[in-house]
């Protein structure tokens, strides 16, 4: 019968020492129990009937890719103030102190949500709901009741009472990001909060939020009559603000690197980010600078 490997089962516990991972995240990692993770651990696997011909595999593996993890640099891409981001926060401001409702919408990859996310850090008045495809109007009303500090137990009714009454008058914020996921159920629950508590609002999202706003007979008339300014951030950023997002990324890099970088981002802060981590990481790899080659080879490997 194979005998433990001495070697692996200590580099295992100065990683669980060193990470603070406990034993049920690392079995999760590895693919086998919390259970057979503390045999292994105590040296009483074998003794339980279990292999380590089976289990050894999976630990090396797992701490490999930790090690290689560890030793990846990865590029901390950081908020840019740019003209785009400004006129964000400008309609925001509005809506905030006018106690307005206002839209923001443009393709995806525009820095929308990062623009939003910083305005509610500047402001801690602002409640940012981040919506996805599961939303309801329960589960909304119940982010909003954990944000407005009341009990998020009971019914709909109960909460929109709970929220209603802890924001009336507040002076409050109310941002709703990726809002095109929210069911024309929740969006009448908005639209009531609005006009019950007298706070701002603000419903940013993909270009279809606006279609949704209007609903497909009218339904959402109220609402959308109620929207002070639409703020259409097109389908792409111009070339001027890529340019100051890359540059603030790669303070180091040439301007010959930066501009092959707005070349091959077609107007997308998403599509940047992700060319230029993958160009970093290869630079790095290789030892050498960032260079337009590197940005060209990188560029043919994303998804347009």
């Amino acid at each position: 019968m194979k005998q433990i490997n001495q070697a692996l089962q200590q580099k295992l516990a100065e990683f669980k020492a060193k990470s603070g991972m406990n034993q049920t995240q690392l079995a999760r990692g590895i693919g086998t129990s919390p259970a057979s993770i503390s045999m292994y651990l105590n040296g009483t696997y074998a003794e339980k009937g279990g292999n380590y011909e089976t289990i050894e595999p999976k630990i090396e593996a797992f701490l490999e890719m930790q090690d290689s993890k560890a030793q990846r640099e990865e590029l901390v891409l950081g908020f840019v103030s740019t003209k785009t981001t400004r006129r964000i926060a400008e309609v925001m401001r509005d809506a905030h102190e006018g106690g307005e409702t206002v839209v923001i919408y443009g393709q995806a990859g525009l820095g929308k949500t990062q623009a939003v996310k910083n305005y509610c850090e500047k402001n801690p008045a602002a409640i940012l709901i981040e919506a996805n495809p599961s939303f309801t109007a329960l589960v909304l009303m119940r982010k909003l009741a954990t944000a407005a500090k009341v009990s998020a137990m009971g019914s709909l009714n109960d909460l929109f009472e709970s929220v209603s009454d802890r924001l009336r008058d507040s002076g409050r914020l109310i941002v709703v990001d990726e809002a095109e996921n929210l069911p024309l159920r929740a969006l009448e629950i908005v639209r009531r909060l609005h006009d019950e508590t007298g706070c701002g609002l603000v419903l940013s999202g993909m270009p279809r939020l606006v279609a949704n706003l209007r609903g497909k007979h009218g339904e959402l008339v109220q609402l959308y009559s109620r929207v002070s300014v639409a703020l259409n951030l097109g389908e792409s950023l111009p070339d001027d603000e890529l340019f100051e997002i890359a540059k603030a990324a790669l303070p180091d890099a040439d301007e010959e690197t930066l501009l092959e970088l707005v070349k091959h981002s077609n107007g997308n802060t998403r599509r940047m980010s992700k060319l230029m981590r993958g160009a970093v990481r290869t630079a790095n790899k290789n030892g050498i600078k960032m260079q337009v080659g590197i940005v060209k080879k990188y560029s043919s490997l994303i998804i347009r």
